[in-house]
């Protein structure tokens, strides 16, 4: 599924299509009613969230932006960023934002010993996303010690569970990927599958999605419009994020080479519902600014806003 095109090479006006593994045997197409619906990621403006005060005043400034939706983070200990939950949706409230599905990580996946990880977290989390009227309860990260055959297997154990629970409550859970889970599974086996493809294929049918975040398949090498088409309906939920050529570099959406309408053309074989605009790397002192500039670049592509 690599494309050598992804990688720095990548221009505005030429994409070379690429090869995909077998395609998933199903001929399911999901068809989104709804226009998909953006917001963006809190984390870009993490470095301001220092307390109370600046939390509600930089919610209030992305409102200003024209941002209705947020996907929340930092959820440790009951409590966003030491917030009370019901503080945090108290500030919610106040900017006139709501929060579709937030990223919640249990304390193991970010550590360097790997085993079957605590489902204690499980009722945790849906507590919490209950309380914000959350309905995608989303894992975002896992350190790199759990990146081999057998970290991903204890999180896939995880994920059935996680998926099972959400589902008694109207929920669904997620994964988030980052360029890491483009790599073979089991690297000294030459036909093994990539670590993504394992995932998709593991937790079909255990009201488990993937939201996918295109910056980190197009940094990858791989083409998100091939994953897509493979697994149709699988990716609700997208991260809409943007590289320079150089492919280091992150910038504004609408400012990269990532090809952003051949990818909404996807969006109903994916069975887009929502899309968060995200900028992990951006000084603090242009956080909003990047946010911004994002918005406001989005906003005027008619295939973004159907």
């Amino acid at each position: 599924m690599k494309d050598s095109l992804w990688l720095g090479v990548l221009t505005l006006s030429t994409l070379i299509a690429c090869q995909g593994p077998p395609e998933e045997t199903t001929s399911t197409q999901v068809t989104t009613e709804a226009v998909a619906e953006k917001g963006y990621q809190l984390y870009t403006v993490r470095e301001a969230l220092t307390g109370p005060e600046a939390i509600a005043s930089t919610l209030k400034e992305t409102k200003n932006l024209g941002y209705d939706k947020l996907e929340s983070f930092g959820f440790m200990n009951e409590s966003f960023f030491g917030i009370p939950v019901a503080d945090f949706i108290t500030t919610l409230g106040d900017a006139q934002l709501s929060s579709p599905s937030g990223h919640y990580t249990p304390v193991q996946l970010e550590g360097d010993e790997v085993g079957p990880i605590d489902t204690a977290t499980i009722s945790k989390f849906i507590t919490a996303a209950t309380a914000l009227d959350q309905h995608w309860i989303i894992l975002p990260w896992m350190s790199e010690a759990w990146r081999n055959a057998e970290g991903y297997a204890h999180l896939v154990d995880y994920l059935k569970l996680l998926g099972a629970e959400a589902a008694k409550h109207g929920m669904v859970a997620a994964w988030h990927n980052h360029e890491f889970e483009f790599l073979p599974l089991n690297p000294s086996d030459p036909e093994s599958p990539s670590a993504y493809e394992y995932l998709l294929k593991s937790l079909k049918g255990h009201n488990v999605v993937f939201e996918m975040d295109v910056h980190w398949v197009a940094f990858a090498g791989e083409n998100p419009v091939t994953w897509m088409k493979n697994y149709p309906g699988r990716f609700p939920l997208w991260h809409v994020k943007d590289f320079a050529s150089d492919t280091a570099t992150q910038v504004p959406v609408g400012q990269g080479v990532v090809p952003w309408e051949e990818i909404f053309a996807m969006a109903e074989t994916a069975g887009l519902q929502h899309y968060f605009i995200e900028q992990d790397v951006c000084s603090a002192d242009r956080a909003i600014t990047c946010l911004k500039e994002s918005i406001e670049w989005a906003n005027e592509q008619s295939f973004m806003n159907k």
